[in-house]
C-alpha cells in the first residue's frame, strides 16, 4: 500500500490522515503560510479522532502539493455561474459552488451543469442567514431541509456544507456532521463581496494562496440586505477576476481539485468557527 508522505503529503490508496487543529491566526497569518508545515504549529502531534474534531471547520489542508481549491458562494446566479463555468471549461480548472437552495430552486438547469461538468455542488444554506440567528436544533433542521432540497433538485448527494458567514455553534457542527456533511471554511478571501477593480480582488486573492489553501470568491451577493450605507453592491466582472487567477495560478505551477477532493485526499486542517458577520 503506498504510504502518504509523513505530514505533508496525498494518502493515495488509503484513507487520508485525520485532520489537525491549529489556531486561525496560523491560517490566516501575513505572508501566508508555508503549505505541510501546519503540524509544527498543531495543539497536539497526537492523532485526533473524528469524534474530537467534527465541531470544527476544516480551512484547508496540510500539504507541499501544490494544489488549491476555488470555491464560490451564494449562487448559482443566471449570469455570472455561466459565465464562470465557461471560463472553468475553457481552462480545464474546477471548482466548487457553494450555493443557496433558494437559488438553485431558481436555476436548477445551472446547477445541474455544475455538476455536469465535473464541478462539485454543496450547501450554503437555505438563504443567507447565519446560524447564531437559530437555536441549535432549529439550525440543524435548516441545514437538513436545505439539503434535501437541493438533492432533490439536482438528484445528487451533497458531502460538503459552508455555514454562512462561516458561523456556527459546536453543537450545530456536531448535528451537521450526522446529516454527511463536511463543514467547510475558507483560508482566503477576496473580500469580492463589495465593489472594486478586478485587478484589485484578483490581487487579494492570490495573496492568500499556498499550497492546500481554500479561497472563497462569490458568483453572487446572498445578503444584499446587509449593504452599508458606504459600501457599493458587486458590479465587477466575475470572469475577468477568475480569468486572472487562473493565469497566475498556472504561472505558479498549482492546479485546481474540488473541495471535497482536496480535504478527501490531504490531511484537513482545522480551526475554531469564524466570527466575521459580513465576509461569505
Amino acid at each position: 500500500m503506498a504510504e502518504s508522505r509523513q505530514g505533508a503529503g496525498r494518502a493515495t490508496t488509503r484513507r487520508p490522515p485525520r485532520g489537525i487543529v491549529v489556531r486561525r491566526r496560523d491560517i490566516e497569518s501575513t505572508p501566508p503560510p508555508v503549505g505541510g508545515r501546519f503540524a509544527e504549529v498543531a495543539y497536539t502531534r497526537l492523532p485526533l479522532p473524528r469524534l474530537a474534531t467534527r465541531a470544527l471547520g476544516t480551512f484547508c489542508v496540510n500539504t507541499t502539493d501544490r494544489v488549491v481549491s476555488i470555491t464560490y458562494d451564494d449562487g448559482p446566479h443566471p449570469e455570472h455561474t455561466p459565465r464562470l463555468l465557461d471560463l472553468l471549461a475553457s481552462r480545464g480548472a474546477t471548482a466548487t459552488f457553494f450555493a443557496l437552495a433558494r437559488q438553485v430552486r431558481a436555476h436548477p438547469e445551472i446547477a445541474r451543469r455544475i455538476l455536469a461538468e465535473g464541478h462539485e455542488l454543496a450547501l450554503h444554506g437555505q438563504d443567507h442567514r447565519s446560524l447564531l440567528t437559530m437555536g441549535d436544533t432549529e439550525a440543524v433542521r435548516y441545514v437538513r431541509d436545505a439539503k434535501d432540497e437541493v438533492e432533490s433538485l439536482v438528484s445528487a448527494p451533497l458531502v460538503s456544507f459552508r455555514p454562512p458567514y462561516g458561523a456556527h455553534t459546536v453543537r450545530q457542527a456536531h448535528g451537521i456532521a450526522g446529516l454527511g456533511l463536511d463543514v467547510l471554511i475558507w483560508s482566503g478571501d477576496a473580500f469580492d463581496w463589495v465593489d472594486d477593480e478586478e485587478t484589485r480582488i484578483a490581487d487579494r486573492a492570490l495573496s492568500t494562496v499556498f499550497p492546500g489553501s481554500m479561497l472563497l470568491l462569490h458568483d453572487d451577493r446572498g445578503d444584499p440586505e446587509t449593504l452599508a450605507e458606504d459600501e457599493v453592491f458587486p458590479d465587477f466582472d466575475r470572469a475577468e477576476v477568475l480569468g486572472l487567477v487562473l493565469d497566475r495560478l498556472s504561472a505558479d505551477g498549482y492546479r485546481t481539485m474540488t473541495a471535497h477532493e482536496l480535504v478527501s485526499g490531504y490531511q484537513p486542517v482545522m480551526s475554531m468557527a469564524r466570527e466575521r458577520m459580513r465576509t461569505s
